[in-house]
């Protein structure tokens, strides 16, 4: 992807090289400024593997790519932090707990900074900080919100919300795929947030039956597919297999195409969200309450419709064992996934057919 120079100084400079999700969560952040501000420029810092999702983009001018591995990671870093410093930024957020990104704040230049408590930014002498609680009983967009919130206004949930951008050739290359189709997200990078795999076969062929003249697609990325393929191979009638078919707005347009999306606690959600598709959210050792489900109100709010599955079982209280999910289950018995049924999933994709969209 090409990276473009801003033409102007100023605006806004966000700092977010976490993982897939958490961007296209913050990509709220950014449309509130532009609503505000439509003429400020916008740039971006993300790891390696998140540009896609800006690839075309309105109105971000700039796309730092941060690529982490090796030690390199440091030049590169150097590199980025002459960049972002030349913009001279009205506003940088740092979204991430990175020292890394501390010291990108601290050289930034930028006449405010902020960051979140906890971060090795808040110490630094002009950074604002904010709280960032799980289970405040706020969205992670409103958290981010807080930000700018002294720029752009109080955080409205209906304005203020996550939004990709597909242009024309991601459109195109979405529609060689069928529209109206029931799409299955069965990938993440953590295995505790993986609702097993023999369930997902199960659902393929459940929906099949139930909803014969719709298409069901396993979705993910090029990462997923072995085990996509695997999931199909075990079902009775053996749906379609989009994985690493599609560029990250490749897959945005073809979810916006969908007639319902279920996914577990992973980024095809968040684009899921972002794109307003109808959604199934199957949370495993995670929880929603953490706030990094769909953001209700762009659903509810006539965009689409969300019903988040939370496994939660009489004595099940090691659950959630962690905010982003681990690679295998600390019990060893991973009851959290195991116990919510395909029953329960095929009864929330019955519940979003029978709502208005």
């Amino acid at each position: 992807m090409k990276t473009v120079e801003m033409d102007k100084k100023g605006g806004l400079f966000l700092l977010q090289p976490a993982f897939l999700g958490d961007v296209v969560l913050s990509t709220a952040l950014l449309e509130s400024w532009h609503r505000v501000f439509p003429e400020d420029p916008i740039g971006v810092v993300v790891r390696r593997g998140a540009e896609g999702l800006f690839e075309g983009h309105p109105f971000v001018e700039r796309v730092v790519v941060w690529d982490r591995k090796g030690w390199k990671k440091y030049p590169r870093l150097l590199s980025i932090a002459r960049g972002v410093h030349s913009v001279q930024a009205e506003q940088l957020v740092n979204l991430h707990r990175y020292g890394s990104m501390a010291w990108l704040s601290r050289w930034s230049g930028a006449q405010r900074r902020t960051a979140f408590e906890g971060s090795p930014a808040k110490g630094q002498r002009g950074v604002v900080s904010f709280p960032h609680l799980l289970g405040d009983g706020r969205h992670e967009t409103e958290r981010n919100h807080s930000h700018i919130q002294d720029a752009v206004g109080s955080f409205d949930p209906d304005l203020d919300c996550p939004k990709l951008h597909p242009q024309l050739q991601h459109r195109e290359a979405a529609s060689a795929w069928p529209s109206g189709a029931i799409l299955l997200a069965p990938g993440s990078v953590w295995e505790t947030k993986r609702w097993p795999s023999q369930h997902w076969s199960s659902l393929a062929d459940v929906l099949t039956q139930r909803w014969p003249g719709r298409p069901v697609v396993l979705i993910g990325g090029g990462a997923d597919r072995e085990r996509l393929v695997a999931i199909a191979d075990r079902c009775m009638r053996r749906p379609l297999v989009c994985a690493g078919d599609l560029s990250l707005l490749g897959t945005a347009a073809f979810m916006a195409t969908a007639h319902v999306v279920v996914s577990n606690d992973s980024a095809p959600l968040h684009i899921a969200g972002a794109m307003r598709c109808s959604v199934v959210g199957v949370f495993c050792s995670t929880t929603p309450s953490f706030g990094f489900g769909v953001l209700p109100s762009a659903l509810h709010g006539g965009w689409g419709l969300n019903t988040e599955l939370n496994a939660e079982s009489a004595g099940l209280d090691c659950k959630p064992c962690g905010v982003h999910g681990l690679k295998q289950c600390p019990k060893g018995h991973f009851r959290c996934g195991e116990s919510l049924t395909v029953n329960q999933v095929v009864e929330a994709v019955e519940k979003v057919n029978s709502l208005p969209s």
